[in-house]
């Protein structure tokens, strides 16, 4: 079973002890930590959040109008594959949240758009509150798989978007992370001088060298279609 995951909510409520698998029990301190981690930006270098690429929540139940890079990791705990960023599969947990990390959320080495590792503790209380009993509805789930693509719409497409529907779909999916007063982990957009088609490449991550050691989450085929793609092309081109 596969889940996209480039990083990993907050909210308090009642813990109860859950079992993570046979015999074996998960610290409630480590489950309310491991949720306030999900969302909270004190504990990264970048500004990011978990949050800001995945749901923890059930987005087809429960959706909240937001269209994220990443799918929901809502009963993603106890997968057995996991696709990561580079596209690359781990059969651990623990080893996805360290690849989201050092990708996007710990501070930035000098080369490479990555970070450094990140603490041990950390790991261990957001694989605790992905296996705790309020994010596990069962031990199995449907798999996920994201449809990289490594191709834009020609040029000719790409003039083809209507700003006012890539406007809606900009504040869904992109002013999260790049709110237009500067107050977000990414850049304002705002007389960014990027034609469509860098813009189309670096929500693709094609080609993509990122700024200051770090680059934007990828949408996939299957969170953002190329129809969507040239209609907030054109609204971020014109703003």
């Amino acid at each position: 079973m596969i889940v996209s995951l480039a990083c990993v909510l907050l909210g308090f409520g009642a813990v109860v002890w859950a079992v993570d698998g046979p015999g074996q029990s998960l610290d409630p301190n480590d489950v309310i930590a491991g949720k306030r981690l999900f969302r909270a930006d004190d504990w990264t270098a970048t500004g990011l959040t978990c949050l800001h690429c995945h749901a923890d929540f059930n987005e087809k139940k429960d959706p909240d109008g937001k269209v994220r890079p990443s799918h929901s990791l809502f009963n993603a705990g106890y997968r057995t594959i996991f696709n990561k960023w580079d596209r690359k599969n781990t059969h651990s947990l623990d080893e996805a949240i360290r690849a989201c990390s050092v990708r996007w959320l710990t501070k930035r080495q000098e080369t490479g758009n990555i970070g450094v590792e990140p603490a041990q503790h950390h790991l261990r209380q957001l694989i605790a509150y992905l296996r705790s009993g309020d994010m596990i509805q069962e031990f199995k789930a449907k798999s996920i798989e994201p449809m990289w693509i490594d191709k834009i719409p020609s040029d000719r497409m790409l003039k083809m978007g209507d700003a006012t529907i890539g406007f809606r779909l900009f504040r869904r999916s992109c002013e999260g992370c790049h709110p237009s007063d500067g107050t977000g982990p990414a850049p304002s957009l705002v007389r960014n001088g990027y034609s469509r088609y860098q813009i189309a490449k670096k929500i693709r991550n094609i080609n993509n060298p990122g700024i200051n050691g770090l680059v934007m989450p990828a949408f996939p085929l299957d969170r953002l279609s190329d129809r969507e793609l040239i209609n907030v092309a054109n609204y971020v081109f014109q703003m």
